[in-house]
């Protein structure tokens, strides 16, 4: 029983594309969020989680992936929309979108339960850094860049595990060390206006962004790419992150 259980995780895990931004990827997110916070948002966020850190939360939904308990929600990371098309639900695989609007009503809503808002929040704070990786929109193509196998600086790898942590892993950054560098010399205009953006402007933006990280020469991927790269990687952190305090500040106004 026990080995049949290690087989149904392993293909269940196989299924799954990679975790958007790894570890430290969501961490940022989670830390540039908390700087831009309300004090009321803190508030209603410590009364649901003991604490207001969503860095500390950030990775959740992707650890549970592991738990026969959450296999339902494998899909709930990514959407889908081919290049020309726009999105309808239900027309091609990855449920985020649907997700965070569900999340976002469970959230507001006085009668659910502290349990369900507690959920609710791990998954939103994790599925709005999964939706600005641009490859978590994916083309229906390529799995979001999984089957797309290349090598980085002379490793195996993939396309979306570039985008996913490599980019990131590179700088030899702590996550608070990056967050720290990516809110210097921040514009508070773009603060505002990033804030008050919808689910679907960061969705569609990601759509087209990701165009840029299939510009690939060769095979093996090195300094160039990254250079080239560096700053799409950085500000789409830096969205996500104020994305989602501009989300949780509406929630709990």
């Amino acid at each position: 029983m026990k080995i049949l259980l290690q087989l149904l995780l392993i293909s269940l895990l196989s299924i799954q594309p990679l975790m958007a931004w790894g570890n430290t990827g969501h961490r940022i997110v989670g830390k540039v969020a908390e700087t831009y916070l309300t004090g009321n948002a803190k508030t209603q966020i410590k009364k649901i989680l003991g604490h207001h850190d969503l860095s500390r939360v950030s990775n959740w939904a992707d650890e549970i992936k592991s738990d026969p308990n959450w296999k339902h929600a494998y899909d709930w990371h990514w959407c889908t929309i081919p290049d020309g098309e726009k999105y309808e639900t239900g027309k091609h695989t990855g449920n985020a979108i649907e997700k965070v609007n569900d999340f976002i009503v469970t959230l507001k809503n006085k009668k659910s339960s502290k349990e369900e808002k507690q959920i609710a929040l791990k998954f939103l704070v994790h599925l709005v850094g999964d939706l600005h990786q641009p490859l978590h929109v994916g083309n229906g193509k390529d799995r979001g860049g999984n089957d797309k196998k290349l090598k980085w600086f002379g490793e195996e790898t993939n396309l979306h595990s570039i985008w996913d942590s490599k980019l990131i892993q590179y700088q030899n950054l702590s996550y608070s060390e990056y967050t720290n560098y990516l809110l210097l010399n921040i514009d508070y205009g773009d603060i505002r206006k990033w804030q008050g953006d919808s689910l679907m402007v960061y969705i569609n933006e990601s759509k087209n962004l990701r165009n840029q990280c299939y510009d690939i020469s060769g095979n093996n991927l090195k300094w160039e790419y990254f250079y080239y790269n560096k700053g799409l990687l950085e500000q789409r952190l830096l969205q996500g992150g104020v994305r989602l305090s501009g989300e949780l500040n509406r929630i709990f106004k």
